[in-house]
């Protein structure tokens, strides 16, 4: 007769604890990396939000032939395109009315208008800030503006909108650092 030994097949308790203490391990070492990653993706959204309200700006200034007026909110948190005044546009039957846009940044993403380029901050009644005013040849009435997108924690942008082409590049760096 012979004695055949049975083999069970499956891990131990033991192995199975080891390596829910490997991928805990390495969980907290990846968890810093990727809270990074993200903070630096709320601040790019942020940027582009902002460069697409400049175009949108632009393009209305372009095709309805009057002033479109970029804004912030005075806490820095949303943007605003709307039409530079409008009480300067008389309404006739076969005009549009003028388009407004209201975009929302990322949770705690700001927008901080550079007071040496652009003068004091000028407010519009409902307290928007003005940043930038596109004409409608497709230029900007200011000569330079400069914006900053920023969350704490993260590496800000810069959004500067040329006056000559009313166009916005972005690049990385903060106020303080890009005055020269």
């Amino acid at each position: 007769m012979t004695l055949s030994r049975r083999t069970r097949r499956g891990y131990t308790l033991i192995e199975m604890l080891a390596v829910m203490a490997i991928l805990v391990v390495l969980g907290g070492i990846a968890a810093p990396a990727l809270r990074t990653f993200t903070r630096d993706s709320h601040v790019k959204a942020g940027g582009d939000t902002l460069r697409g309200r400049i175009a949108d700006a632009r393009a209305n200034a372009i095709e309805d032939n009057r002033p479109y007026r970029l804004s912030i909110s005075p806490d820095g948190t949303k943007i605003r395109v709307s039409v530079d005044d409008p009480m300067s546009v008389a309404a006739t039957e076969d005009s549009d009315e003028p388009t407004v846009i209201e975009s929302e940044l990322p949770k705690d993403v700001t927008i901080v208008r550079d007071e040496d380029a652009l003068g004091p901050a000028t407010t519009d009644d409902a307290g928007w800030i003005k940043v930038a005013t596109f004409l409608p040849n497709g230029t900007c009435k200011e000569d330079s503006a400069l914006l900053e997108v920023r969350e704490p924690g993260s590496k800000p942008l810069l959004v500067r909108i040329r006056g000559l082409t009313a166009t916005a590049t972005i690049s990385t760096g903060s106020l303080g650092g890009a005055k020269k």
